[in-house]
């Protein structure tokens, strides 16, 4: 058998490349109805998939993400600081984290620029739900199985663990009472 000097291969075997580079190939080689029949088939699965993406705006190695979170839309801004997510988190759809911060008291394309490096970071500990429409400003601490309902915009830089928050912005409306097993 011979190897594909390129990436050193052999063709029976082949890689992830090879097998994206033939599906492109072939999807290029249909005529525009068939075309339409695969888009239709294979968008609702792309969507899915892009839908529990985040997307990060600045440096992506500033993203910390642990095991078993569930993303719906997420925006993670890293300008100004890192963010973390612990284990069991949930995301309801179109939250943002946002750790970038203007200098208002500037003008113009200063305002633009004047934006700190570090100082801002936002870390969802273990458990917490975000509630669709949520936005995080850093420097912010969420605690474990912490709730932040639908809509809220939380400034505090603390949100102690197992308590409920709502508002804009946010301010705490409960403590939780864990059902105990």
């Amino acid at each position: 058998m011979t190897k594909n000097p390129k990436n050193n291969v052999s063709p029976a075997t082949g890689n992830a490349g090879d097998l994206t580079n033939q599906l492109a190939n072939a999807i290029l080689a249909l005529t525009p109805a068939q075309t339409e029949q695969v888009v239709k088939k294979l968008m609702p699965h792309i969507a899915a998939y892009e839908m529990r993406q985040p997307r990060v705006w600045g440096d992506p190695k500033r993203v910390i993400l642990r095991n078993n979170i569930h993303i719906n839309d997420l925006l993670i801004n890293t300008r100004s600081g890192t963010v973390t997510i612990e284990q069991d988190v949930f995301f309801g759809h179109r939250c943002k984290l946002l750790t970038g911060n203007h200098n208002y008291r500037k003008k113009g394309k200063e305002r633009l620029q004047d934006v700190p490096d570090t100082g801002r970071d936002i870390h969802i500990n273990e458990g917490a739900w975000l509630g669709s429409g949520v936005t995080i400003l850093g420097p912010c601490v969420i605690g474990a199985n912490a709730v932040i309902a639908a809509g809220s915009l939380v400034t505090a830089n603390e949100i102690p663990e197992g308590t409920i928050w709502a508002g804009h912005p946010a301010k705490q409306v409960k403590e939780i009472d864990f059902d105990e097993e």
